[in-house]
């Protein structure tokens, strides 16, 4: 059969020829076949996890696949479930979930203050009080589905996008993933920044019954692979010093790395497998592929960070203006590994012109907010989380556009006047709270 170029080459849903096996490949089957335990894969947006999923757990009768996505609850995913294996919701099951959903809906704000700093890593002593205090919510849903999964004999969920699942029902589905375990149901969970143990935070007891895989790393050695395999399918041959390129270029992001690839081919009229090898070997297309690249993705993200300076209700000092800055600002080597806490206290206290007075309790309100910033003003997929006392990047494109950044051209793109601080609003609000 005729190769075309979009099955080799560039961002797809579908699994790549140039697909090449990782050592987390082999973790991960290691752990699907000689374990019994739920797998997180986890890592930034268009790392591969979904490639990992679908090359080893392809879809078949016994496996169901649900995509978490705004606004989704944990009954709605089960649902979803309730759907896909074709079971019946029965009155008694929908009773339940009504239940089940107003119990949650009266989870005190306190407890949901608490849920938010066990993630980000602010747990002080009022708020580990509040842990005794914890709501009661029965796993009754999850035992009606877990049955019914049993009775038709579907035995592995995937749960995609897990992150956009609300902190209350993350919670709640750490406790329903210990039955599901117990009852033989498996779960394999997708979703971006999160660290090993980070069900475990919720409920103790999944542990040695979850098991999570990182699937960020790329070494430079597999993305080499990348092109090496692409190029054989297409019958083509790239040579080195365009691939040793891209590589540095992309920043070492597959999902860049890829596209790169897959443009120098089309603009070279490769799309297809050639009857005759080409050799695609001219550095200085490479580099303007990549400007162009740049260009049109940089568009979209500097929308998106516009955005979020913006800030929401908490603007008055513009904290998330300077956070973005300091960001923009920062080095690769700290872009990559995440920005701890007081790295950006420290900066914000050089750069904002109250910084002196800018107190740790008001930046960690700032910073706790910010997924909610970007899920209220549609960011998908988000830039930024926040968690275990770091801000970190969730969309591995950004790595690609701040490489590349002229940070001459950072006020054009957020123009200081827009984020002027008027020193005349109450004095209160200036003093120390900050928000």
């Amino acid at each position: 059969m005729e190769v075309s170029l979009k099955e080799v080459f560039g961002v797809s849903k579908d699994i790549l020829k140039s697909y090449v096996v990782r050592q987390i490949d082999s973790d991960f089957k290691d752990k699907l076949d000689l374990t019994d335990h739920h797998l997180v894969i986890f890592g930034e947006t268009k790392v591969g996890k979904t490639f990992l999923r679908k090359k080893y757990i392809p879809v078949t009768e016994e496996v169901i696949v649900v995509d978490c996505t705004k606004g989704i609850n944990l009954n709605d995913i089960y649902v979803q479930i309730l759907y896909k294996a074709g079971i019946e919701v029965t009155e008694k099951i929908t009773k339940t979930l009504e239940e089940s959903n107003k119990l949650k809906g009266e989870v005190s704000a306190s407890f949901l203050e608490f849920l938010k700093s066990k993630i980000i890593g602010e747990i002080s002593s009022k708020d580990q009080s509040n842990e005794v205090k914890k709501p009661y919510l029965p796993n009754t849903v999850s035992v009606l589905v877990s049955n019914e999964l049993e009775k038709a004999k579907k035995t592995t969920i995937v749960l995609d996008d897990f992150h956009y699942l609300p902190l209350i029902e993350q919670y709640q589905l750490a406790f329903d993933l210990k039955m599901f375990y117990q009852n033989g149901i498996r779960f394999i969970i997708l979703g971006t920044k999160i660290t090993s143990g980070y069900f475990e935070k919720f409920n103790g007891e999944l542990s040695h019954r979850i098991d999570y895989i990182d699937a960020t790393a790329w070494t430079l050695e597999e993305l080499r692979d990348i092109a090496t395999k692409g190029a054989i399918c297409l019958n083509i041959n790239i040579s080195d010093k365009v691939i040793e390129y891209f590589i540095e270029a992309s920043n070492g992001i597959v999902s860049v790395f890829q596209g790169l690839l897959f443009e120098i081919c089309r603009v070279n009229n490769i799309k297809r497998k050639q009857e005759m090898k080409i050799e695609i070997n001219s550095l200085d297309q490479a580099t303007s592929i990549t400007k162009n690249y740049w260009e049109n993705m940089s568009k979209t993200y500097f929308t998106k960070i516009k955005d979020i300076a913006g800030g929401g209700k908490r603007r008055k000092l513009h904290l998330y203006y300077y956070i973005t800055k300091i960001i923009l600002n920062s080095e690769q080597s700290v872009i990559r590994k995440g920005f701890p806490f007081q790295y950006i206290f420290e900066n914000l206290k050089e750069i904002h012109p109250f910084g002196g007075s800018i107190n740790h309790g008001a930046l960690t309100t700032v910073l706790s907010h910010i997924d909610e910033l970007q899920i209220d003003k549609e960011i998908f997929p988000k830039v930024f989380t926040y968690f275990d006392k770091r801000l970190s990047i969730v969309d591995s494109d950004f790595y690609f556009i701040t490489k590349h950044l002229d940070r001459t051209i950072i006020n054009d793109i957020l123009p200081p006047h827009e984020y002027a601080i008027n020193i005349d609003e109450e004095d209160e609000d200036i003093q120390i709270k900050f928000f």
